[in-house]
């Protein structure tokens, strides 16, 4: 029997491939899913992504070029792009696309499956419960007020606390926020950013205590459930 989705369509809001994540992603996935990966920034240059950086008020969303450098983009100015990115992947034969970005979109066009990842996370975090109150971490310190905001509005009480996943090899960074998060009494860790790894994970679950979702895995796995893999 073949699988119900043997194309799946991964869509960075930076430049692909995502040599980061997606590996790990692809492991959790199985064989006999061909994985094709585009970027809403693909084909740009400094100058042009930089004109797509935020500005006052602006919702922030931080991701990866193809150097491997991070940048911080507004998701006013790469929705459209993102937009593109999901029909032309459909275009060519994918049978799912899936957005790499734990950014509240809403509503995407699409004419065939889309996974967004933040209302899997919200899914299952209200499907859990757990003592103490639930830890965010965020990318970067400007995304901390919008974090806290965000996950309020959902309906928790987090304390949501900065690392970027681009600077996670950090150690004395990675001891801050367990530290913080263990001072707040998390009883939960939510990896907000589909950037961060399963090493920080683990070594985040050590230093805390507590259970650890990472965002990107957990995606990766609901796609293995749909595609039968």
């Amino acid at each position: 029997m073949s699988a119900p989705c043997p194309v799946v369509g991964l869509i960075t809001i930076g430049q692909s491939p995502r040599v980061d994540v997606v590996p790990d992603m692809a492991e959790v996935i199985g064989p006999g899913v061909e994985i094709r990966e585009a970027g809403a920034l693909d084909g740009l240059g400094r100058p042009q992504i930089d004109a797509l950086g935020p500005g006052p008020g602006d919702e922030i969303l931080v991701t990866r070029l193809a150097d491997g450098s991070p940048v911080f983009v507004a998701k006013r100015h790469v929705t459209a792009r993102v937009q593109a990115k999901i029909a032309d992947l459909e275009r060519g034969g994918a049978t799912l696309t899936v957005l790499l970005c734990t950014g509240a979109f809403g509503h995407l066009a699409a004419s065939r499956p889309l996974l967004q990842p933040q209302p899997v996370l919200l899914g299952v975090l209200r499907g859990m419960r757990w003592p103490g109150r639930l830890g965010v971490l965020t990318p970067s310190v400007p995304h901390v007020p919008q974090s806290e905001a965000r996950w309020r509005a959902d309906g928790f009480d987090p304390v949501v606390v900065p690392l970027s996943p681009y600077e996670e090899e950090d150690p004395a960074a990675l001891a801050r926020a367990a530290d913080l998060l263990r001072s707040a009494r998390a009883g939960l860790v939510v990896l907000d950013c589909m950037g961060f790894r399963r090493e920080t994970r683990n070594e985040l679950q050590d230093l805390t205590g507590a259970p650890v979702l990472l965002a990107n895995l957990l995606v990766a796995r609901v796609i293995a459930e749909v595609c039968g893999a």
